[in-house]
């Protein structure tokens, strides 16, 4: 049987071996209590393997039957044949050892696996007392406070059914917020790989477009023209390897180089609208007084900024014939503290190289829906429009609404 102490390292490895040799020598003591070799033996026996599963890593179904079947077989000998019965003592570290048992047991495992070992421990515990009550010095004792005795052991034996119950839940809490602050974060690394490194190689693939069109249209572009397109094709490029190196510098924990992010809505539009290729129709921006150059929220304005992103990324991806793009940022006129952006353009559906579907909107819905705003997109008279309504005070986080909700379900 291996016995280890997880977590433990150097002197606090030292320090448990010593504790479970002193364990191990209070249950000597109390085998020794024994009338007999064979009482000495079986309550030893017992005792130790108790102790045992305690030190185990993991409360073994197996391991916790064999122990309390040990002790059971060890209470039924002592309860039937007098010559075994202790006088002192039944165990009292045996009695802990079983206990934590229990409590280790449901924590660890289904209650499906776990409930026979542990309605087998729960009988050890139970009959441990007989070993010693029935010494004709204690059946005295027993007839008179054998109720107490027996309200109190089944006191014990409930609260720790229950405080192992309790434990697993916590414990399930714990593990179902982890799962979900992890989803969550991979999450946000799949919406910022697709939102900047997707923006930056739709603007080369448009620039590219940009030069076959006008190189096979007979009117080949002059060598400054070409040059020109060539350094924009380029400085997109680097901005694209500059994403993709700073994500998977987060993603292998690495402390990447600190972006500075937009303060106000004017800021953010700047960088973003810097991103449009040449060639494309430069966005007619409009962005109320009020809103222009007020601080949001830091998720308010993120959500902002890859709400133009995305559109404009979907302009140069999917339309043709596009001669205008608005920008509209505005106080919403029926709901106080809200903002709607909006992004519309006029544009017609147009084939692609870029493969078709993707998780762009998705990822953008995710967004706006955790800054706790709301999101649309489809067709309107004049082509495609993509709005997100967001508040312009801090909110609590959507996600983390949504994890504790999901914690909660869980548990059910």
């Amino acid at each position: 049987m291996l016995i280890i102490f997880p977590g433990r390292r150097g002197p606090q490895r030292v320090l448990a071996g010593l504790s479970a040799v002193l364990v191990a020598a209070l249950v000597v003591v109390e085998g020794l209590d024994g009338p007999t070799l064979p009482a000495k033996i079986g309550i030893i026996a017992s005792g130790l393997l108790a102790v045992a599963v305690v030190l185990l890593a993991e409360a073994r179904p197996s391991a916790v039957a064999v122990a309390a079947a040990v002790s059971v077989a060890v209470s039924v000998a002592c309860g039937l044949v007098p010559a075994m019965r202790p006088e002192h003592t039944f165990g009292i570290v045996e009695f802990a050892a079983l206990s934590v048992t229990v409590i280790r047991l449901v924590m660890q495992h289904p209650i499906v696996s776990a409930a026979g070992p542990a309605a087998l421990t729960i009988l050890a515990i139970g009959l441990l007392p007989v070993r010693v009550f029935l010494h004709p010095v204690n059946v005295r004792i027993l007839s008179q406070d054998g109720g107490l005795v027996a309200v109190v052991l089944a006191a014990w034996v409930l609260f720790v059914a229950l405080l192992g119950l309790y434990l697993r839940l916590l414990e399930r809490r714990r593990v179902d917020a982890d799962r979900l602050a992890r989803q969550s974060e991979r999450l946000d690394h799949a919406r910022d790989l697709h939102d900047y490194v997707a923006h930056h190689v739709t603007a080369i693939v448009a620039q590219t477009q940009a030069i076959r069109f006008v190189t096979s249209s007979g009117a080949a572009p002059s060598p400054a023209d070409l040059d020109a397109l060539l350094a924009d094709i380029e400085k997109v490029g680097g901005q694209a390897l500059t994403s993709m190196r700073t994500l998977v510098g987060i993603l292998r924990d690495e402390t990447p180089t600190a972006v500075p992010a937009p303060a106000t809505l004017d800021e953010m539009l700047t960088a973003v609208t810097s991103t449009v290729p040449p060639g494309s129709p430069a966005p007619e921006i409009a962005v109320d007084e009020s809103l222009a150059h007020r601080p949001l929220p830091a998720r308010t304005l993120d959500a902002a900024h890859h709400t133009v992103l995305e559109a404009l990324t979907n302009v140069l991806r999917h339309t043709t014939g596009t001669t205008r793009i608005d920008i509209r940022i505005r106080a919403h006129p029926d709901r106080p503290g809200l903002a709607e952006v909006s992004v519309r353009n006029d544009g017609r559906a147009a084939p692609s190289p870029v493969p078709a579907g993707g998780f762009g909107l998705t990822g953008l819905s995710e967004r706006v829906r955790a800054a706790g705003g709301e999101f649309s997109a489809g067709p309107v008279a004049s082509g495609w429009q993509v709005t997100a309504i967001l508040p312009v005070t801090d909110q609590p986080s959507g996600v983390r609404r949504f994890g504790l909700r999901a914690v909660v379900k869980g548990l059910r």
